[in-house]
């Protein structure tokens, strides 16, 4: 993969757990991370009323290298993202040249009208994709990865979609030694 960071776009009503929790355990890990503000007002707004000041706007972080595109959840912020044709054309483009995009809750409903899911083992928050689906095979999993995509569920799995990310773009064993301090049961 290309450098060892990642980019976040925030739009407005994104699901603050997600993005704060997948943020700090990347860095944790030595992962550079990039909030990138989707819009104009700043700090944006998430889905509770949580303000977070994004590191620049999303048109200035396109055409960096980035190792992992890791779009949140939340209802609002995934039709907010969805809104930018910008965003949807650079994941067609991630997607047909096998470069990561993970995507967790609500957001991998975005990815399913653009054709990156075709074929694909996913998961999503209960209710945003068909699990009946013939575009893809959905399962009930915390984390699923197939290729070059990431999929999780919801707030709840956040930290093991974040440890999941680690574990792709640093291995196994810093995954291990991110993980330990957390003290997470078992």
């Amino acid at each position: 993969m290309q450098d060892q960071n990642a980019v976040i776009p925030l739009a407005e009503g994104y699901e603050e757990m997600e993005v704060t929790i997948t943020a700090d355990i990347l860095r944790r890990a030595g992962i550079g991370v990039r909030l990138a503000g989707m819009g104009t007002a700043s700090p944006i707004p998430g889905s509770r009323g949580i303000r977070i000041a994004p590191d620049l706007q999303w048109e200035q972080c396109m055409d960096h290298p980035m190792a992992m595109l890791v779009l949140p959840g939340g209802d609002l912020g995934v039709r907010n993202l969805g809104r930018s044709e910008s965003l949807r054309t650079f994941l067609q483009k991630r997607h047909t040249e096998n470069q990561g995009i993970a995507a967790i809750c609500a957001a991998p409903g975005l990815l399913a009208p653009l054709g990156i899911l075709q074929g694909r083992r996913v998961t999503s928050f209960p209710g945003v994709l068909d699990p009946s689906s013939r575009d893809y095979h959905y399962l009930e999993r915390p984390v699923v990865i197939d290729g070059h995509l990431v999929t999780s569920r919801g707030p709840g799995t956040a930290m093991d979609f974040a440890l999941a990310l680690v574990e792709i773009l640093r291995g196994p064993e810093v995954r291990r030694e991110t993980e330990a301090p957390l003290q997470r049961p078992h």
